[in-house]
């Protein structure tokens, strides 16, 4: 039985400063003619079944499934069989996807591309859905938007067998040191990659991969850890977590809980009775 939708797409630009931006469709009666994008275009099939020919091959992908085309990589697309076909889809500006790839592949390589089309990876799917809800979210901020899409081509490079594990390097670096101390004097204001690598004196993804190698988190992770750290501090102290939060840079309180139950077991009120029963 047939269940007839309108066609939607709707396009989120919030990362779009970022190299990234996000579609999200329902397509009941249209088919795309045969184009190519410029970007890396990432997607998962969310309902229905999505047809489509790309490199000379013809694809049906189910729920759950990923699709991918590189740059110029022409193809079509149509719903398959009677139900409306839903999808969401991720655009990556090429210079972005390269650059962050080779901050998490060994040898670096000028373009990266991936040979698979069509293929399952429930790793992958979670993360493109995460980029998309962050990408439609006024409360993500740039640091998590970047870690996510660092993650993407982290992700991506080790389906290419390239993929460089995290290493822990006992000596530190001078210049990452300089940023590493940028994060705790400006832990109260909204910090960005960009801010970091200039404070380090590096360019942006070899900034990436060498603070990843040095002290095993990403710049991102680095960030959020130094702030719950700080946040413990301030709960010991008997500050309210209501205030705790907005100092901290997080979007609200419940952003904090999440964080620090992740890293603690329990919510930042709970561990302040704790601390002062």
């Amino acid at each position: 039985m047939s269940t007839a939708r309108e066609n939607t797409f709707e396009f989120v630009s919030n990362g779009r400063d970022l190299g990234v931006t996000v579609l999200n469709a329902v397509m009941s009666d249209f088919s795309y003619g045969r184009h190519a994008h410029e970007e890396v275009a990432v997607g998962v099939t969310l309902g229905g079944v999505q047809e489509f020919s790309c490199k000379g091959r013809r694809f049906r992908s189910s729920p759950g499934d990923i699709i991918l085309f590189n740059p110029d990589e022409a193809h079509n697309g149509n719903p398959g069989g009677g139900n409306a076909l839903e999808y969401t889809m991720l655009y990556l500006d090429p210079a972005v996807f390269n650059g962050l790839a080779g901050s998490a592949a060994d040898p670096d390589q000028e373009e990266y591309r991936v040979e698979e089309t069509h293929f399952a990876d429930p790793v992958l799917r979670a993360l493109i859905l995460r980029m998309a809800r962050l990408a439609a979210s006024p409360a993500a901020d740039v640091p998590a938007i970047e870690a996510c899409l660092y993650a993407l081509a982290g992700r991506l490079t080790s389906r290419m067998g390239v993929y460089r594990p995290n290493s822990w390097t006992a000596a530190k670096d001078t210049l990452l040191l300089r940023a590493r101390e940028y994060v705790h004097d400006n832990i109260e204001a909204a910090i960005s990659i960009d801010d970091l690598s200039r404070a380090a004196h590096l360019s942006k993804y070899h900034f990436i991969r060498l603070f990843r190698s040095q002290f095993g988190l990403t710049p991102h992770q680095y960030i959020i850890n130094y702030r719950i750290n700080r946040v413990r501090e301030e709960l010991a102290a008997g500050t309210p977590p209501s205030d705790v939060a907005y100092r901290f840079g997080f979007f609200d309180v419940s952003h904090m809980h999440r964080h620090f139950k992740r890293a603690y077991g329990l919510t930042p009120r709970q561990y302040q009775i704790q601390l002062t029963r």
